[in-house]
């Protein structure tokens, strides 16, 4: 998540908690994995988004710290690779800039529904991508956008949005802003139950807004055709598999495949 905080940490604190930690390291290394302990050793960033995130806190930055890599490791986060999940799932999460060149990650309710089918799925491609996102903005953090247009109360699966703005945290200092964008008045109480979870930082970064004012702060290229850009392909990894080819893999059913692909309204692969 975003920090509130503008004081940046001092060296010496950065140098700190960072010895700190890899003495952690050194006494408990199996709940560590080795990708994580490389870019703690390596990259400022892995330890000053921390220290940003809990105003400076040696002890808060530390906790939060031990909870976001045992999470990592025992979640799996690095043994997950981009074509593991289907080219549909990929689809239904654009990427693209702000102006200002800051990430924006977007996603479509209308186009959401529970499979109970997929298992956990939805939510190791959700892990996934905030991996993802984190490492490509950086310092610099990311946008989440959601469009809520056309959207009703069954595209809305809480299970997923909860697990979403709690693994969040586990991102420190990157978050910046959530932006809802055309909210139907029939999600108003289903909005007003998501924001009753939020911590105060996510409610503090959340806003509302009219397609037609993202033009302010993206270029009609970054945005697709629903929300009013020029876009017509999202940004997505290459060589992605459909579904429909990952089936056996997944343990999916024919007649659940061709209701997946009916929800979405389009044509299963050959």
């Amino acid at each position: 998540m975003a920090a509130t905080n503008n004081n940046q940490p001092t060296e010496e604190s950065i140098v700190k908690l960072r010895q700190r930690f890899l003495e952690e390291i050194e006494k408990n290394s199996s709940l560590y994995h080795e990708i994580d302990v490389k870019r703690i050793k390596e990259e400022e960033w892995e330890v000053r988004r921390f220290l940003l995130e809990y105003n400076g806190d040696e002890n808060v930055s530390f906790d939060a710290m031990i909870k976001c890599y045992r999470w990592k490791k025992e979640y799996g986060i690095h043994e997950r690779t981009d074509d593991m999940f289907p080219k549909e799932l990929w689809e239904l999460a654009d990427c693209g800039r702000a102006k200002d060149g800051t990430y924006v990650q977007m996603e479509a309710f209308r186009s959401q529904k529970t499979f109970k089918e997929l298992n956990e799925l939805p939510k190791h491609f959700i892990a996934h991508m905030l991996e993802r996102i984190d490492r490509m903005a950086g310092t610099h953090g990311f946008i989440m956008l959601i469009d809520a247009g056309g959207a009703g109360p069954s595209n809305v699966n809480m299970d997923l949005i909860k697990f979403k703005m709690t693994i969040v945290e586990n991102y420190p200092s990157s978050l910046k802003k959530i932006l809802v964008v055309d909210l139907p008045w029939i999600l108003n109480p289903v909005m007003t139950m998501i924001v009753s979870f939020l911590n105060p930082k996510l409610k503090a970064m959340l806003t509302y807004q009219k397609s037609k004012e993202l033009l302010t702060i993206m270029e009609p290229q970054e945005l697709p055709t629903s929300l009013g850009g020029t876009k017509t392909k999202p940004n997505i990894p290459e060589n992605l598999i459909p579904l429909a080819h990952m089936a056996d893999k997944l343990g999916l059913t024919d007649k659940f495949v061709d209701s997946f692909y009916n929800h979405l309204k389009i044509k299963r692969p050959a």
